[in-house]
């Protein structure tokens, strides 16, 4: 049973046209990752959100393991890695495998751009700190001890609101859903299962930006970022 969010002016079906108050119509988006099968949401945009001026590669993406295959007991010493930076470009690799790979940051900046991973879905537990994230869907509020969910696709920003942002992000190859165990044949969680719709946080503010210009989005995908 999906949790059904609404913001903002929308068609009463779908697909149909959305007239502008001043003329003209809005565009419209579905976006999802399954094709018209699987979870999508559709999006309204006053211009069309489709339009590169131009890519570039910035750097490669991927990691590279210990060279030492020893069987060792680690400790991760968290509070020990190299601090500041962005909450996206300066996440520093702990463990990874073929399934996903865990990292940690601890910003002390904001990002300038805005951030797609396309070919991962990202769980964020914050550490440390407070702010908001901002998408395609609404701003979104959080706090230390928040978990965040970011399905890949999504065009995203970071705002801190404290000064500094400690995150711990897994990068998962697979979708991340609720375990099927949790939910009944409906999609509803059940009585059994460790944390309930009451649980969930969605975006509670959604901003319109009528502007045209150069915007910079950098996008994770084939473990590259341009």
């Amino acid at each position: 049973m999906p949790i059904y969010h609404k913001l903002g002016s929308i068609p009463k079906k779908r697909h149909i046209a959305h007239p502008k108050p001043d003329g003209g119509v809005y565009f419209e988006q579905l976006m999802g990752n399954k094709g018209f099968t699987g979870p999508a949401s559709l999006l309204y945009h006053i211009h069309q959100p489709t339009r590169v001026k131009s890519s570039e590669k910035l750097r490669d993406a991927g990691y590279e393991a210990d060279p030492d295959v020893r069987l060792r007991l680690r400790h991760f010493r968290t509070e020990n890695l190299p601090k500041g930076g962005s909450p996206t470009l300066d996440r520093i690799p702990v463990v990874f495998n073929n399934d996903c790979a865990m990292l940690f940051v601890d910003a002390d900046r904001d990002d300038d751009h805005f951030y797609r991973n396309s070919m991962e879905d990202e769980y964020v537990f914050v550490s440390d700190g407070e702010g908001v994230l901002e998408s395609q869907f609404g701003d979104l509020p959080f706090t230390k001890h928040d978990q965040l969910v970011i399905h890949r696709g999504i065009l995203h920003r970071f705002r801190k609101t404290s000064d500094r942002l400690k995150l711990l992000v897994i990068e998962s190859k697979g979708y991340i859903r609720w375990p099927t165990r949790y939910r009944n044949e409906f999609g509803q969680l059940v009585e059994g299962a460790p944390f309930s719709e009451r649980d969930i946080k969605l975006p509670s503010e959604l901003k319109t930006y009528d502007e045209l210009g150069d915007f910079e989005l950098i996008v994770k995908q084939y473990n590259v970022l341009s």
